[in-house]
Order: structure tokens, then sequence, then C-alpha cells
């Protein structure tokens, strides 16, 4: 990783007091891969209790259960895309710090305030 961030093995990352680097992007893959799992039980769920009610139940479950599937699906991506992103913010601030550290400080205006 570029910058102050550290990259580190999974142990060396998880024992890290200093939090110099982040798993939880490692882990969002496996952590979206069980979101999809549940939903598709959750969805056979929905089919599989509407469906159990008889004829009109099936076919408000082959409505309900794929709908349903698919708006967890959408929120779920969703939500992995946030935890994604301000892990990515933090990240790239973290760089973006680290090289303005190293030039030297913007002299102060001559009267405080920016006004001559």
């Amino acid at each position: 990783m570029a910058g102050t961030l550290e990259s580190k093995g999974f142990f060396a990352a998880l024992f890290d007091f200093g939090f110099t680097s982040f798993i939880t992007l490692k882990f969002i893959r496996v952590i979206y891969t069980v979101l999809v799992i549940a939903a598709c039980i959750v969805g056979l769920v929905v089919f599989a209790g509407l469906a159990n009610r008889g004829g009109v139940g099936v076919l408000l479950g082959l409505i309900f259960g794929p709908l349903v599937t698919l708006l967890y699906l959408v929120f779920a991506r969703i939500w992995m895309e946030t935890i994604a992103l301000f892990f990515r913010i933090g990240e790239n601030t973290t760089v973006m710090a680290a090289a303005a550290s190293s030039q030297l400080p913007p002299a102060p205006p001559a009267s405080g305030y920016g006004l001559a």
C-alpha cells in the first residue's frame, strides 16, 4: 500500500493495535458471498411458505420469492459498497495526508483572512 498504510498478512493485521492496515476490505468478498447465499435461502423460504398454501400461493411464491431475493441482493450490495467506500476513503485520505506532510505547508495570508 502506498503512503503510510501498511500491507500486512491476516494475523499481523488482526493484531495491529495501531490500525495501520484494514482487514475489512480483505473479507468483503466473503461477507458478500454469505449474503448472496442468505438471499437465495430467504427467496426459497418465501417461495416455499407461499407455495405451501396451494394454487394461488404458488403463483404468489413465483412472484414474491424472486422479488424478495432481488431486493435483498440490491440492499446487501449497496451496504457492502458503502462499507468499502468508507474504508477506501480512509485509505486515500491517509495517503494524501502522508503526501501533504512531506511538502512544506503553505504560508498563511499576510492579513490573516486573505484580504490585502
